[in-house]
């Protein structure tokens, strides 16, 4: 039965992590959908959500099957409850990427003659995917120090967050023309702050898994 249960973790623990390579790209193409006013990209981002919604289904359905079936306690229940929550992590994480997706379609009706001033999202869209990356690192590989630096670094993104915004803001009274534009940017802001969250809740569920200390709340 023990070794039934392993084999069973072991796939789990691998329909995860290609959840997470799923995200991954999902996150990054939208950003350069973005970036470059690329529609089709942004379309191509949007219409593969759906793939990433059904896996999470799936996930759940084989830990809910996993839960009934072996009946886990102590670590092994921590695992199994961790997947659980990642899952759901990620599949939020996805659908902020298919947010990202339909601000940049918002954005390229905009050309460059009309929006005078465009923010810069270059440093605050490498932060996030450093660590959204990291965070999935840590999801393979346990490493909770690893994890704990993931989570410092979501004060920055949230600082980054709060300045966007007030640039936006100021932008918007000086050119009223371009307020969908620069409210799509504040939208942006937000989702990659989300995004960062989620990034965050993933170390706390590794952390939790491999050490039993929730730390929710006093990181």
């Amino acid at each position: 039965m023990k070794e039934h249960f392993i084999r069973e973790l072991l796939r789990l623990q691998s329909m995860i992590a290609e959840q997470g390579c799923r995200v991954e790209q999902a996150i990054t193409r939208a950003l350069e959908a973005f970036r470059t006013g690329d529609t089709a990209l942004a379309e191509s981002v949007i219409a593969a959500d759906s793939e990433i919604d059904a896996a999470e289904i799936r996930i759940e359905e084989e830990c809910l099957k996993t839960l009934a079936l072996y009946q886990p306690v102590a670590s092994d229940l921590r695992t199994v409850a961790a997947i659980l929550k990642i899952n759901t992590a990620l599949e939020r994480m996805a659908d902020f990427g298919s947010h990202i997706a339909e601000r940049a379609e918002e954005v390229s009706r905009f050309p460059d003659d009309a929006v005078p001033e465009r923010p810069d999202f270059a440093a605050m869209s490498e932060l996030v995917l450093s660590m959204l990356r990291d965070a999935l690192t840590v999801l393979r590989t346990s490493d909770t120090v690893l994890a704990y630096r993931v989570m410092e670094r979501d004060d920055a993104v949230d600082n980054m967050r709060h300045n966007n915004k007030l640039l936006a803001i100021r932008a918007i009274t000086r050119f009223p023309a371009a307020a969908e534009y620069y409210i799509a940017c504040m939208g942006l802001s937000r989702d990659l702050e989300r995004i960062a969250d989620f990034a965050s809740d993933i170390c706390e569920h590794i952390i939790y898994l491999h050490t039993g200390k929730i730390i929710r709340h006093s990181v």
